[in-house]
């Protein structure tokens, strides 16, 4: 069961530092989503590449948008990343670009076959988000591209599609990490009316949440955007107890 932190990604480099050094000693993973709402801000491949080479123990997974990459870029990128020893990273399409245009070279799945072809194993292991609101049967679809991980959103929106879903999963060899969205009293409300009925956990109510899921997945998504000082308090109860 790994514990994953996500890191909102910034340009103040002293902010960054202070996050993961405080997530570094209670997380296994740091996921870093990129360019979120489509503004520009430091880059997640970067940034997984730059303190992975400073916390060696804990991986970091990067967020690659497809909409802003040719075929070329995307290849040297991931290529970049296995150099880095990156070992995971998460291919979405991404929000439009507030500024420039859309590359409409390929999609997620294709992205994926693309590198599991031209790269083979001199990659990192791909994955991509699969949200639980969708009928079972779009999800069994993505489940069976060239993907290697899944990053479930909506993980107890409906708990027997989630079961459904681990089995299949274990099935294909492939893993899923499931999102646990926490809200503070200084974001809370900005979530619940941001995030369209997704789920939004207390602190206090993580470890439940957390055991709940442990049986159908292979790891728990620590987020709570706004707020990093909420996933720091998470990630150090979960650390004592998983």
């Amino acid at each position: 069961m790994l514990i994953i932190a996500e890191l909102e990604p910034a340009r103040k480099k002293e902010k960054l530092e202070r996050y993961v050094k405080n997530l570094a000693a209670n997380v296994d993973a740091i996921d870093i989503p990129e360019v979120p709402m489509g503004r520009p801000v430091a880059s997640a491949s970067v940034i997984a590449a730059h303190f992975k080479a400073i916390y060696g123990d804990v991986e970091f997974i990067p967020h690659i948008r497809v909409i802003d990459l040719n075929r070329v870029g995307l290849l040297s990128l991931l290529a970049g990343l296995h150099v880095a020893e990156i070992k995971e990273a998460v291919l979405l399409r991404g929000d439009d670009p507030v500024e420039g245009g859309k590359v409409e070279d390929v999609n997620v799945e294709e992205a994926a076959r693309l590198a599991k072809i031209r790269l083979r194993d001199k990659r990192p292991r791909l994955g991509a988000m699969l949200s639980m609101r969708y009928p079972f049967e779009k999800i069994e679809e993505r489940m069976k591209a060239d993907l290697e991980f899944f990053m479930v959103l909506r993980g107890l929106y409906d708990y027997d599609k989630l079961a459904r879903a681990s089995r299949v999963a274990r099935r294909l060899g492939k893993k899923l990490y499931a999102y646990v969205i926490i809200g503070s009293s200084r974001n809370i409300d900005m979530l619940r009316s941001m995030l369209g009925g997704q789920p939004v956990y207390r602190i206090e109510d993580v470890e439940r949440v957390v055991e709940r899921l442990s049986p159908l997945v292979d790891g728990v998504i620590l987020s709570s955007p706004g707020d990093m000082e909420a996933i720091v308090e998470a990630a150090q109860r979960l650390s004592r107890k998983f």
